[in-house]
């Protein structure tokens, strides 16, 4: 039995966010953090799931900080809702997000995206300098 396509364009215009197609299942946008700083967010349709992606979240660590900054990010996924870290083989940092189409609601829709915002704005520059300099400590959220 096959589920009816879920209107993602609708999802972001109710939910009020600017975004634009990059390609047919994908969508793009951005967002900025009290600092200014701007983050891309990718949802991408898949068969089963509706993907998000805030990527990249944090610069490419340095060699010296990669071991501690996956540590962290392995300890903040334990406390994070909806969303959690993944780090790829070149070890960039990216907030991520998976929900199932054929439960895709509006109101879970918006509790992912601000989710992805409010962890985004709240994580995302320690989580930088952490990335960058061995020496910062990062306290607890």
């Amino acid at each position: 039995m096959s589920q009816q396509p879920v209107d993602i364009p609708a999802l972001f215009d109710r939910y009020e966010w600017g975004f634009e197609t990059v390609e047919a299942g994908i969508w793009r946008s951005t967002f900025a953090d009290e600092q200014d700083e701007e983050y891309d967010l990718y949802v991408a349709a898949g068969e089963e799931y509706l993907h998000f992606a805030v990527t990249p979240l944090t610069p490419p660590p340095a060699p010296e900080c990669r071991d501690r900054l996956t540590s962290l990010l392995l300890d903040l996924n334990q406390s994070m809702r909806l969303v959690r870290f993944a780090t790829d083989g070149d070890g960039d940092v990216s907030l991520l997000a998976d929900l199932p189409l054929a439960a895709l609601s509006f109101t879970l829709f918006a509790a992912t995206m601000d989710a992805l915002v409010h962890y985004t704005r709240e994580l995302a520059a320690p989580l930088s300098r952490t990335a960058t300099d061995p020496h910062f400590e990062m306290s607890a959220p």
